[in-house]
């Protein structure tokens, strides 16, 4: 859903990162509800994105350096990024074009109208006036823009659902399908705990600890929070008949929390940034297979392997 208010800028803060999104004249954002928690006020923003609605800018696409093979398109173009969005509802060309600095830290977001009605309301500053109206952390435009952040030095995300009991932070992280969203609902409304996603999870290095964060994306459960935790345990899961878990070597969590990441496969540096953090987080954190029955049995179950809420010690290589 979307509120109606129109914004003349806004910044979001994800995992203490700031992307500030900012209109050009006689240009309206809207955010989504989703996103409400997590707009701030104040800080300096790591990536500051201009947002212009009209033609699009002639594109030079010189070096192709990925493909999502469905929405987006990534190119390198003489030193600064440029990220197209196509879609067939909307036409050959693309809707959208984000082009983007080489540090990844200011851009310009123009946004082609389909027709000269397209999304067009009155402004409550001036209703004389037709603004047109655009939502530019519509998918997947910001979590492009946050995985291009992370792997310059400043986390991961995971598909994982997060939660923060007891003041301690517990990841569950699985493939579609492997229960997220089950476990995500089952913590929901429990004393002294928060689901800060029931999708998506950021980790980073703050200090001296490993940090989980919730996000505003893709929540099933309607679980979304700004907040943080100190994260204590990571559970890889998987639907069982039985409650049960096995310690993993760090190893072996490691290859399979990859596979559960976004990764930056276009930026060879981003990504050994991300094969080495999460090499540490499985150093630093213990890691687990959880096979789960989806009912609130498991909550006891998980409750039980660390009953203080403090750190459960890794398993040796």
């Amino acid at each position: 859903m979307i509120s109606s208010e129109l914004l003349e800028q806004f910044k979001l803060c994800i995992a203490d990162i700031i992307i500030q999104f900012i209109a050009d004249d006689n240009v309206g954002l809207l955010v989504p509800d989703s996103h409400y928690p997590f707009l701030v006020n104040q800080g300096q923003p790591d990536l500051c994105i201009r947002v212009h609605y009209g033609p699009l800018p002639e594109l030079k696409l010189e070096k192709k350096l990925f493909n999502s093979g469905a929405v987006w398109a990534l190119y390198r173009s003489n030193g600064a990024y440029e990220i197209t969005f196509s879609s067939d509802i909307r036409g050959a060309s693309p809707y959208q074009v984000a082009v983007i600095n080489s540090n990844f830290s200011t851009g310009d977001l123009y946004v082609r109208p389909i027709n000269d009605s397209e999304r067009r309301i009155k402004s409550g500053k001036n209703s004389n006036s037709d603004f047109p109206v655009v939502a530019p952390t519509a998918y997947p435009l910001d979590e492009v823009f946050m995985a291009n952040l992370l792997s310059r030095g400043r986390g991961v995300e995971f598909h994982a659902c997060g939660v923060r009991t007891r003041g301690q932070g517990m990841i569950f992280t699985g493939t579609s399908g492997a229960g997220k969203s089950t476990i995500s609902r089952l913590w929901q409304g429990k004393k002294d705990a928060t689901v800060l996603s029931d999708e998506r999870i950021i980790v980073r290095w703050i200090d001296g600890k490993f940090w989980m964060f919730g996000t505003p994306w893709y929540s099933d459960a309607a679980a979304l929070s700004p907040e943080r935790a100190p994260l204590e345990n990571i559970f890889l899961i998987n639907h069982s008949p039985d409650n049960y878990t096995l310690p993993l070597r760090a190893s072996d969590a490691a290859s399979r929390l990859f596979v559960r990441c976004f990764p930056t496969f276009w930026d060879e540096a981003g990504l050994a940034y991300t094969l080495g953090l999460i090499s540490q987080i499985t150093e630093k954190v213990p890691c687990y297979e959880l096979g789960f029955v989806p009912d609130e049995s498991v909550l006891d179950f998980v409750n039980e392997i660390n009953p203080g809420g403090g750190r459960i010690e890794a398993q040796p290589e």
